[in-house]
């Protein structure tokens, strides 16, 4: 049995498909053309009419990515995985490249075309990626081309898309900061979010760079989040497995407004080296109300997110906050209190978080009394750039008191 696969911005019909797996058959042993050179490394062959240096460098990128994606999913890559990265479509010879690719390559993306035979249960798939020399496009379809190696399938649209784009970016298996462009980055914090509902839904397609931006915040807030990264990647497993009844719904409905509200904050606070795994939100701390006159005490680290006080505030009751220690914004900083330096950074913040609201930023600095204008948790974070946190250091004592009424 044989199946035609692709990975692409739009639906490819059934007869193009059937065009684009015949030449792919033959596609390695014709690619002889004087100005389409092969650089071959342990996991890739990539055939390009790019400058040598360049492709060389995307295969040390794609070998470095296949760790990634491989460790990431815990299946070693197994097949070779095939690439025609494509600078000038008048450099390749007619009938050399399937006319999607063409189309694809045309619009600067690329598209995954892939053949799959099934015998009972066991299953073979052979993965070509046809990219735009491009940066990022040949990494986005190599992670269709691995999945549909070692899987036989990428998923649901959401999914699938949203995790190639990661792969895009990924640079490090040790980084975990966002790596993204300055321009789906801005889109996404000046857009108002779609719900994760609507994002994660069944029957989607490929369509266009704005979904896509948002279904790769989705997948990186969600694979670098303590509160979910283990239970998405079981997800992921049975996405990819194609098991019967699985759904982002039937793991996390029961979390939905969480997620929501940490992608809403994630999308709103989003920029280059943004770590999530330092700004993910405490849900776990026990919230108390005072009583007058008693004090709760917290520990703020420089280098976190939002980060619990402990202290359910009251509206038209009064609050004093004093602030004790100092931190660093970034390495070789001079070390500041609470009242941070002259711009205000390091300074000492507050929200207040009910009902998965947050207000807007207060400043508080080593010592202020403050009256709530409503009822819920206090939240606290050192002032710096969400991008910048990941190099902070040191911490504060915060002492949190009702003051008594006169």
């Amino acid at each position: 049995m044989h199946r035609f696969n692709s990975h692409c911005s739009h639906t490819a019909t059934r007869h193009s498909l059937l065009a684009c797996g015949l030449i792919l058959l033959v596609m390695g042993s014709t690619l002889q053309a004087a100005d389409i050179g092969s650089y071959r490394s342990k996991n890739f062959i990539v055939h390009s009419d790019d400058d040598p240096d360049r492709s060389k460098e995307l295969l040390e990128r794609l070998e470095t990515l296949l760790k990634i994606v491989s460790e990431y999913w815990r299946r070693p890559n197994r097949r070779l995985i095939e690439c025609c990265v494509v600078k000038d479509l008048k450099n390749w010879p007619s009938g050399r490249l399937p006319q999607l690719a063409i189309e694809k390559i045309r619009s600067k993306s690329g598209v995954t075309i892939s053949i799959k035979r099934m015998k009972g249960t066991v299953f073979f798939t052979k993965s070509i990626v046809y990219a735009a020399a491009r940066t990022g496009v040949a990494q986005h379809e190599a992670v269709h081309a691995y999945c549909y190696q070692m899987f036989g399938s990428t998923g649901p649209v959401w999914y699938s898309e949203g995790m190639a784009e990661m792969g895009r970016y990924w640079a490090s298996h040790n980084d975990r900061s966002v790596r993204g462009d300055r321009g789906p980055i801005r889109f996404l914090r000046q857009t108002t979010p779609p719900s994760v509902k609507t994002l994660t839904r069944t029957g989607q397609t490929s369509d266009g760079w704005r979904n896509y931006a948002q279904r790769w915040a989705l997948c990186h807030l969600l694979s670098n989040n303590p509160n979910y990264g283990q239970r998405f990647r079981t997800l992921g497993f049975s996405l990819l497995g194609g098991r019967r009844g699985t759904s982002f719904q039937s793991f996390f409905g029961t979390m939905s407004r969480e997620i929501q509200f940490e992608y809403n904050l994630f999308l709103q606070n989003l920029d280059n080296g943004y770590r999530v795994d330092l700004c993910a939100w405490d849900w776990k701390t026990r919230f108390r109300r005072l009583k007058e006159g008693r004090t709760a005490k917290s520990t703020i680290d420089a280098s976190r997110g939002w980060q619990a006080s402990g202290v359910s505030v009251q509206a038209g009751h009064t609050y004093s906050v004093t602030a004790s220690g100092d931190w660093q914004t970034s390495t070789g900083a001079e070390a500041v209190d609470a009242d941070g330096d002259a711009r205000g950074v390091g300074r000492l913040q507050a929200a207040i978080w009910d009902n998965y609201q947050l207000t807007h930023t207060s400043d508080l600095g080593r010592q202020v009394t403050f009256k709530p204008s409503g009822d819920g948790k206090l939240f606290l974070r050192c002032n710096d750039r969400w991008g910048s946190l990941h190099d902070n250091t040191g911490r504060l004592t915060v002492q949190v008191k009702r003051v008594p009424r006169p």
